[in-house]
């Protein structure tokens, strides 16, 4: 009996010691929870970059380490204004287009100038779109990035300019990528919303086996050029099925095969009419009409896990003067309120917003000295192309040697 009442004494007190133990702690606890040490920061922290959205590593600028001829730094040059003056607006670029001539041989200076414009275009984080690959380049076309080896419709052959391409597009944190063309082919003569041509004859679409061929290669990034005309032949009016299918199906191919898609509408403006070309922001085709394809658009696709970006317009140029505004004004104008109303519709989908007069880099600045963007979405790059021959078309008409020398080298 005693023990058994000892025992329960013993019990007793390690019962008051264990009380008092939890009252300290639970003290301890509650100041912890009120004491203005431990009480959360009033802003939260920036979440860490998503693995999807790599940073860039910033090394040593390569411009002045480079050693430049006088062509090279001719078309650097260019490169580098358009770059500062991005710096200038607080804004980030894109090059939907740039290409160079394939070359035979150990000799490779187009692919040495290549290699040097990738090195500073990445470093000013301006990500870029070569011109370009397609199964149905002629055999001639010098700028043939990736065509077809034998007579099937399907990307299998990579030329010269792959290897600086693939170098470049292996760096994930500025996404660098190809043009894929096909979908914008046969407009050189006749060509109108009423006589869009037949696809296979006039104009192609890639199989899923040229994506994969790309994402082969490591090219994750394609842009996708396509005409307005065949996708919605009256403006406001509904989407031709078979286009619409065949930009979907463009998309499915490039989720399987891991590669995202810039939508391009390569149209430079226009919309050619069975009565000659209508010109974007006129009576004939007001702004809204862009607005209108835009908006369908991305009803249609701003889900779709390969969408990239919206190319609101390849190369508008020569538009009519209205009122006091010039032609760059005016774009300025309609591509803000495009922009505006795909934001206000809920999208805030990436959108690369073209340049005037063809969108060329060499001229940039004397058409937009200031940015005009104001996106809510901050979610926007502003769109060059940079072709490297002396009038800037991209026809490389003159010899590497020719353009050298014109350049004084």
């Amino acid at each position: 009996m005693t023990r058994h009442l000892d025992r329960k004494r013993r019990h007793r007190v390690l019962a008051i010691v264990a009380g008092l133990v939890a009252i300290a702690i639970l003290a301890i606890a509650g100041y912890a929870l009120t004491s203005p040490e431990s009480e959360p920061p009033a802003t939260a922290p920036s979440p860490a970059p998503k693995p999807s959205d790599p940073q860039p590593v910033k090394g040593p600028d390569p411009y002045p380490l480079l050693s430049l001829n006088p062509l090279e730094r001719t078309e650097i040059d260019e490169l580098v204004a358009f770059t500062g003056w991005l710096e200038r607006q607080q804004a980030k670029g894109f090059i939907g287009e740039l290409g160079w001539p394939r070359t035979t041989g150990d000799a490779n200076p187009w692919g040495t100038l290549a290699d040097k414009w990738y090195q500073v275009a990445q470093y000013h984080d301006v990500s870029s779109t070569a011109w370009a690959a397609g199964s149905m380049w002629s055999d001639d076309y010098a700028l043939t990035i990736y065509g077809k080896s034998g007579e099937d419709r399907v990307l299998s052959a990579a030329y010269s300019q792959a290897e600086t391409l693939e170098k470049f597009a292996a760096n994930v944190a500025v996404p660098t990528g190809v043009n894929l063309a096909g979908l914008e082919f046969g407009t050189e003569s006749n060509f109108n919303s009423g006589a869009p041509g037949v696809i296979g004859e006039a104009y192609f679409e890639e199989p899923e086996a040229s994506f994969a061929y790309l994402a082969r290669r490591g090219v994750t990034l394609v842009r996708l050029p396509f005409r307005w005309e065949r996708l919605q032949p009256t403006p406001f009016g509904d989407f031709a099925a078979e286009s619409l299918d065949q930009l979907r199906r463009a998309l499915d191919s490039a989720a399987a095969n891991g590669i995202q898609v810039i939508l391009d509408l390569h149209n430079y403006g226009y919309h050619e009419s069975p009565s000659g070309p209508l010109q974007v922001g006129t009576d004939r085709l007001p702004a809204d009409a862009l607005t209108d394809v835009w908006l369908k658009l991305s009803t249609e696709f701003q889900s779709h896990d390969a969408l990239y970006a919206y190319g609101l317009m390849n190369e508008p140029h020569d538009f009519a003067h209205t009122g006091n505004l010039s032609g760059a004004e005016f774009w300025e104008q309609i591509s803000q309120e495009v922009l505006t109303s795909i934001r206000n519709a809920g999208d805030e989908t990436l959108i690369m917003v073209p340049g005037y007069n063809w969108s060329g880099v060499e001229s940039w600045l004397r058409f937009h000295p200031d940015g005009w963007i104001n996106d809510p979405a901050n979610n926007f790059r502003y769109e060059a192309h940079h072709y490297w021959d002396g009038d800037s078309s991209g026809t490389y008409e003159d010899s590497y040697e020719s353009e050298l020398a014109q350049k004084g080298g």
